[in-house]
């Protein structure tokens, strides 16, 4: 690998699985990029599995890259069904923002934030452009793109419907929200990377597919091993 931040991804193997990691490796050795990994709010600090993806972001920053910090305030009110045995609860809009209020406190000691520089990080809610979305144009314009045949093979969904356990609607929609997150940063930020964990590698792929059939942008996820 030619690129400073992925050498030290990989000494430390912190790397997974890579949609494309040669032409990514390509794209750090030649640009600042700016990366997101997303976290859902549904509790007021992060636990140790978060670690890792934290250390992904500060490592981005020192490398000289862009890192953004995507807050789940409309997802968190779905619930990521990755890894669950039955659905979350449903949490009240005060109750998300006390969480992100209280998660945004650890970060600040792990990366630097501000306006000025290339590399300051970016911390965004995807409330902000969830919740004024009308259903049936984003049905028209962005589920058109996605298989249900496909969806269904995805353990976040395979697991629970081979268990018998209900799959709501309401979370089997959170795949495509998150996906639509990564089309958004990359309009809004020109974001052009998702990492995350390994068990969210089913959703990070799906935003990359987003992005590239309906902006035609090359876009790339990048997981790492879950602790």
């Amino acid at each position: 690998m030619k690129s400073e931040f992925l050498q030290i991804l990989k000494t430390r193997g912190f790397i997974h699985q890579a949609t494309d990691l040669e032409a990514l490796d390509d794209l750090f050795s030649k640009e600042t990029v700016t990366a997101y990994i997303g976290f859902d709010a549904t509790a007021n600090s992060l636990h140790v599995g978060s670690l890792v993806q934290i250390m992904m972001l500060r490592w981005l920053q020192k490398c000289g890259h862009r890192p953004i910090v995507l807050m789940g305030g409309g997802t968190s009110k779905i619930g990521d069904p990755t890894g669950r045995d039955e659905a979350r609860l449903l949490i009240t809009e005060e109750t998300i923002q006390a969480n992100i209020d209280g998660i945004s406190k650890v970060f600040k000691k792990f990366l630097t934030f501000g306006n000025n520089g290339t590399t300051d990080t970016v911390m965004v809610n995807n409330d902000d452009w969830l919740k004024n979305l009308n259903y049936i144009t984003f049905l028209r314009d962005y589920g058109r793109h996605f298989s249900v045949n496909r969806m269904l093979t995805f353990d976040s969904v395979k697991l629970r419907l081979e268990r018998e356990q209900s799959l709501s609607l309401l979370e089997f929609n959170y795949m495509i929200l998150q996906a639509y997150d990564f089309l958004e940063l990359n309009k809004r930020l020109g974001c052009t990377l998702q990492m995350g964990g390994s068990d969210q590698w089913g959703n990070i792929v799906n935003g990359v597919e987003l992005t590239r059939r309906v902006i035609a942008k090359e876009v790339f996820g990048l997981t790492s091993p879950l602790i």
